[in-house]
């Protein structure tokens, strides 16, 4: 009881099995501080416990633990056994920690203002993120993990309750201290419907999970030493993501960055690995997968937060072995997803395919018709272009038809429509070749940022609403160089300008 509150504190009466080669006997305490850290930031700390093999009942306070520190005190403590009639709330042999008056100002980065907000943050931080929340039960009756995890089988109740002043108290009560893992559904039927086509989109709720243990024993640096590593993957649908994920998601988070692959020690998830992810799940699709995957010889660094030796024999082996073995198993069951999936968005694309075709026609039909003034003249072209491609294709008739020779000069035959430096490769009344770059609009030309050095003139179907000495800023050759480029001119006579230089500019919608 004293060693809970005393920081530092080393004695223990009891051993367990440490990991490593030789599984000595070592005292079972505590690495980082990290249990008084978190108790000290409470304005008062009770501790109930009951000796499983006496009965014996002791109560231990805490009170003003910070406060006692900043002012470069020692907190005091008391211990005591219970009176008849006292307050202790243990219904059985074991250990109950109570924390009040925990001031939580912001939760993994995100400013709570809502009681119920705070409240299940929180219980989702103690049921995923340390020893109260693992999946460590899943594997109880594994020796080797019975050997080196402490309460292999041991699961808390956590209750929770969050005062915020001017709001109702909010209380979480007596939940499992274990990892909440998601029902398996692998042939949902529930999907919530596609916003376009109406199509469910069951595969959303697809779950399913799958357990693994793997052992063998290796040569490590001339002695044989058998590895052990265990863990659970689990595989989902993104609305199950989405419940997985509500309480710790904030501003600019995705899924990504909380799916894929977690390694453990002692079941403590560390934060996910997105180059293994890559690496040891499905490359693209990483974040379909939660797998937690712990190993008793992975050394953590002092914050516990990253692993120090996935360069030994011992880690190289299970990530290797974990890539072969286990991954092939977890891809078997995430198959039935995909299929699922594509069957989806099959189905989806065939409707907007459908949707798009009688969407098409309609607004065809309420396009503005394309009028020829030119007598005699007959274009097959019956709508005014809407885009690049429909100015490319009516210039080439315009060319074809022999009647617009004076309008067009000095483009006298097509060469081929290229898709390099500009757009078509054709010919003057010479045979000399002509680079010409094509817009619908002719501020187009300039927010796609063509050198002006990388075309020998420009065909459009209408200004944009540019005229008479305006300008625009372009680039000149292939240095970047910035230039200011001028219209000038009038119908039949565009030039744009800069410097001495020019380019012809026809503008069709003028003559036709």
């Amino acid at each position: 009881m004293c060693a809970f509150f005393n920081m530092g504190e080393s004695v223990k009466d009891f051993e367990s099995r440490g990991a490593g080669s030789e599984l000595k006997p070592t005292l079972s305490i505590g690495e980082k501080g990290l249990g008084s850290k978190t108790a000290f930031v409470a304005e008062e700390i009770r501790l109930e416990s009951c000796r499983s093999s006496t009965g014996k009942r002791l109560v231990g306070k805490m009170s003003g633990a910070m406060d006692a520190l900043r002012r470069g005190e020692v907190p005091t403590f008391e211990v005591e056994e219970p009176s008849i009639g006292d307050r202790f709330e243990l219904q059985r042999r074991g250990t109950r920690i109570e924390l009040r008056g925990v001031r939580i100002p912001t939760f993994n980065g995100k400013v709570c203002s809502e009681a119920k907000e705070v409240a299940d943050r929180l219980m989702h931080y103690l049921r995923t993120s340390c020893a109260t929340g693992t999946v460590k039960n899943l594997f109880a009756g594994r020796k080797h993990v019975k050997d080196l995890v402490l309460n292999v089988a041991a699961i808390p109740d956590l209750t929770i309750e969050v005062n915020i002043s001017g709001q109702r108290p909010v209380r979480l009560e007596r939940m499992s201290g274990a990892y909440e893992i998601p029902d398996s559904n692998v042939n949902p039927t529930t999907g919530q419907p596609d916003r376009t086509t109406g199509v469910p989109r069951n595969s959303d709720e697809f779950c399913d999970t799958h357990t693994f243990s793997r052992e063998r024993t290796i040569s490590v640096r001339g002695e044989n030493v058998t590895v052990f590593y265990d863990g659970l993957a689990i595989i989902a649908g993104a609305s199950v993501r989405g419940r997985m994920l509500r309480d710790e998601l904030k501003q600019g988070w995705t899924h990504k960055s909380q799916m894929g692959l977690h390694l453990c020690r002692d079941f403590i998830p560390l934060r996910a690995d997105g180059v293994l992810s890559r690496e040891l799940l499905d490359p693209e699709y990483y974040y379909e997968f939660k797998v937690f995957l712990n190993c008793q010889w992975f050394t953590l660094n002092a914050d516990r937060n990253s692993v120090t030796n996935q360069e030994s024999d011992e880690v190289a082996w299970i990530l290797r072995d974990f890539r072969d073995h286990v991954w092939p198993q977890i891809d078997q069951k995430y198959r039935a997803l995909k299929l699922m999936r594509e069957a989806e968005e099959r189905e989806i694309a065939a409707i907007e395919k459908t949707q798009q075709s009688t969407r098409l026609k309609t607004e065809y039909i309420r396009r503005e018709a394309l009028v020829v003034r030119r007598d005699g003249a007959s274009l097959q072209f019956a709508k005014s272009p809407q885009n690049e491609a429909d100015v490319s294709h009516l210039l080439a008739m315009l060319v074809q038809s022999g009647l617009y020779v004076d309008q067009l000069k000095p483009i006298s035959k097509f060469g081929s429509y290229i898709d390099q430096a500009t757009d078509l490769l054709c010919e003057d009344a010479s045979g000399k070749p002509l680079l010409v770059e094509i817009e619908r609009a002719l501020p187009a030309l300039f927010r796609h940022g063509h050198p002006v050095a990388s075309y020998d003139m420009v065909v459009v179907w209408e200004l944009g609403g540019m005229g008479d000495g305006d300008t625009q800023s372009a680039y000149w050759g292939d240095n970047g160089t910035p230039v200011t480029v001028k219209l000038t001119g009038g119908p039949s006579n565009w030039k744009l300008s800069w410097g001495t230089r020019t380019r012809p500019l026809i503008v069709i919608s003028e003559f036709l």
